[in-house]
């Protein structure tokens, strides 16, 4: 069995999304499995509670030994450049990895997708086993969102896509339709394994809806719905806004809470202005802590993704949302395994993506009636105890590194 592991990922804690949440509570988790665990990731430059605050190149974290990388500062919204900056990453974190002693089993989050090459080139370096978990299908999303349209460009991402898959000793991959995609696309069978993105179950549970959070925020007697996470070039939100224009009439003390940041926030705030919305709150990410409260405080909890996203992506906070008990609302093309989960759970309503009024229509069915609302909320804690504990899923990586492979259904 492997002892020494190493943690390729841009995104560890303190960051507050759900590649940093995941990845830390895999490394600690580990190492609370007498493993000895290394993470290197970059340094916070984003997604965190204080954006003044310094962190050490070098710590030890909760048992963890980390090492962030300083990062580049490009802008985002050039493509080009956001693909230069994920080629530095990946030459950044080999060329740390190789000043490190010799680990037995290379652990990388993608994307970014040159970071895994990265990862396996370490691992053969060392004779030993390189796992790719692969979180979003690139460079397909990116060319779904057309943000990646040179042909030279989508020629050498297919390049490091059939690489990766060809070298990787497993790929792993959050839901069944990634399974079939990543086969499609050159893994073999026996190499491919689901291991669903994961809920602290003891962290993530129900809890009251009138709570401190929406005191804080005026909101104690509002239908209040909720987004919290990432507002970029998938997420959609803007969908989300043009459904509440309808809301603000039709439902009483309606209120809607985006929480988080991104390079569409700005885009957003404007729109929320030029549709003349009253009932929109504006939350910056929030420490995990309040994160929890929000959902908690939520009588509804969206999950959106745009239209031209044809890869069967599962966005992560789908999972926290089943956890606290409260009903999902989920915006996403019908090839998203998130529209699946939810037929085979009862856990919340499906609307597709760009379709706003149906968005609406769904966001005032739930708000029309507080018995489907607790029943569905009921149904989703059910399905995560049974399919996103922590330690079950966690435990499909240490089946892998002893080479058993077996996957929770």
């Amino acid at each position: 069995m492997p002892r020494k592991i190493l943690l390729l990922t841009i995104s560890y804690s303190p960051v507050l999304n759900s590649a940093a949440r995941l990845f830390s509570e895999l490394a600690e988790h580990l190492k609370k499995k007498s493993f000895c665990v290394t993470v290197i990731t970059s340094m916070p430059q984003r997604y965190v509670a204080d954006d003044k605050e310094k962190f050490p190149e070098e710590e030890e974290l909760n048992g963890v030994k980390v090492y962030r990388l300083p990062m580049i500062s490009l802008p985002k919204r050039v493509p080009l450049l956001r693909g230069f900056e994920h080629f530095f990453v990946a030459f950044q974190y080999w060329l740390k990895g190789r000043r490190l002693t010799c680990h037995d089993a290379v652990i990388v989050y993608s994307p970014p997708l040159p970071l895994t090459m990265a990862g396996i080139k370490l691992a053969q370096k060392w004779k030993g086993i390189s796992i790719v978990n692969v979180q979003d299908l690139y460079p397909q999303s990116v060319i779904d969102l057309g943000l990646l349209k040179n042909p030279l460009l989508i020629s050498l991402a297919r390049w490091i896509e059939r690489w990766a898959y060809r070298y990787a000793d497993f790929i792993t991959v959050h839901s069944e339709g990634n399974r079939k995609y990543v086969i499609e696309h050159g893994v073999a069978e026996d190499r491919a394994y689901v291991v669903p993105n994961w809920v602290d179950l003891e962290k993530y549970r129900p809890g009251p809806l009138k709570n401190s959070l929406r005191e804080r925020l005026g909101l104690a007697d509002s239908f209040v719905v909720s987004y919290a996470g990432v507002m970029g070039f998938a997420q959609g939100v803007d969908d989300i806004l043009k459904a509440a224009a309808p809301l603000e009439k039709e439902i009483r003390n309606f209120a809607l809470v985006l929480a988080g940041s991104g390079v569409e926030l700005p885009k957003l705030k404007k729109l929320s202005q030029d549709l003349g919305l009253k009932s929109v709150h504006f939350l910056p990410h929030l420490p995990e802590e309040e994160y929890i409260e929000l959902l908690q405080a939520s009588d509804a909890c969206l999950v959106t993704l745009v239209k031209s996203l044809r890869t069967p992506v599962v966005p992560g906070k789908l999972q926290c949302i089943m956890a606290v008990e409260r009903p999902a609302i989920c915006s996403t093309p019908a090839t998203s395994d998130a529209k699946r989960i939810l037929e085979e759970s009862k856990a919340g309503i499906w609307a597709d993506a760009g379709d706003y009024d149906a968005l609406a229509r769904a966001i005032f069915e739930l708000y029309s009636d507080s018995n489907l609302r607790g029943e569905m909320g009921r149904k989703g804690r059910l399905y995560a105890e049974e399919h996103f504990d922590k330690e079950k899923c966690i435990d499909q990586y240490i089946q892998l590194l002893a080479g058993a492979g077996t996957t929770v259904e």
